[in-house]
């Protein structure tokens, strides 16, 4: 048998935990800058209620629920974002314009799809689904708006290095 419910929301709980590590160091890699580190920190804690809200949407599944298997797709994007580490997504960022392509590809990618998934399936209540998604919406949309004005072109962010 393939993976289950249950080990999808371990997989994605996870994925959200990795995500918010990466933040973290993102905002290490970036302390010379204040404004820079606080946006990035802010991602961190968006990540970590992102976690908290999959475990509160999950919570209270019975248990023929968690032993459910979960599509191939799923299986698959949930392997894919388990291959990931902060160490080694972080390894590869030495200016601010490497790291916002990472935070965008993140955003965007693997991490967003598990976390729908997970909402489409068990977010029951219209009201909850709707605020979720547009939660999810809003985090991708204020990686390019709550950008620093000293960063927002290509340039600006390539010049502004990462400290190790």
């Amino acid at each position: 048998m393939g993976m289950t419910v249950e080990q999808a929301i371990i997989e994605a709980i996870q994925a959200e935990k990795t995500a918010e590590e990466v933040y973290l160091g993102l905002e290490q890699k970036f302390r010379g800058e204040p404004e820079i580190a606080a946006y990035w920190k802010q991602f961190a804690v968006d990540e970590a209620n992102h976690a908290e809200w999959i475990k509160d949407l999950t919570a209270n599944l019975s248990a023929g629920d968690l032993e459910k298997p979960v599509e191939n797709q799923t299986e698959y994007l949930l392997y894919k974002v388990g291959l990931l580490t902060s160490e080694s997504v972080l390894a590869g960022i030495h200016n601010l314009a490497e790291a916002f392509d990472t935070a965008t590809t993140l955003e965007n990618g693997e991490t967003n799809a598990i976390f729908c998934f997970l909402i489409d399936n068990f977010a029951v209540d219209q009201h909850i689904r709707d605020f979720l998604l547009a939660q999810l919406a809003q985090h991708i949309h204020l990686l390019s708006t709550n950008l620093p004005a000293l960063c927002r072109n290509v340039a600006a962010r390539q010049a502004i290095k990462a400290l190790d």
